[in-house]
């Protein structure tokens, strides 16, 4: 079994808000605050959202994550955990749109270790971030229909 295979379980699981490894946090999860997780995007995704969002994705998230969002980009592989892979529609029904704001906002540390870095400073504009976030809602992949089902 790949790395990949084996790990994608478990990092969808450490990003949803799972106690894999830690943040600095006392509870050791990356769970955003509960008015944070129910924020609701300000911004629709029309195709100049979209286009700014991707532009954010290639410049800040793309090295990790790929140009694809499948988690498979060049910086991935010396990481400490693989980076999400933003495809997964099941992963992406794991957060809400506020959840990912947050995340993407503060990042991730292990201790003095970046997993993820926090995108506040490099990002100023939350209405940009949003954009982020609808670009990264862009990248999940139809769910498979069941058999039978139209």
């Amino acid at each position: 079994m790949s790395r990949r295979r084996a790990g994608a379980g478990a990092l969808c699981l450490a990003l949803a808000g799972a106690p894999l490894y830690g943040a600095p946090q006392a509870t050791d999860s990356w769970e955003a605050p509960p008015a944070e997780r129910d924020r609701k995007s300000p911004v629709a995704a029309t195709p100049a959202a979209l286009t700014k969002g991707r532009a954010l994705f290639q410049i800040h998230c793309a090295r990790c994550h790929g140009d694809k969002g499948r988690g498979d980009g060049a910086g991935a592989a010396a990481l400490p955990a693989e980076p999400a892979d933003l495809t997964d529609p099941v992963f992406q029904g794991l957060l809400t749109d506020g959840e990912i704001l947050w995340k993407v906002t503060n990042g991730r540390r292990r201790g003095k270790e970046i997993l993820m870095p926090a995108m506040a400073e490099k990002i100023p504009l939350e209405e940009d971030r949003w954009k982020l976030v609808a670009f990264v809602r862009s990248l999940a992949a139809p769910a498979p229909k069941a058999p039978g089902r139209p």
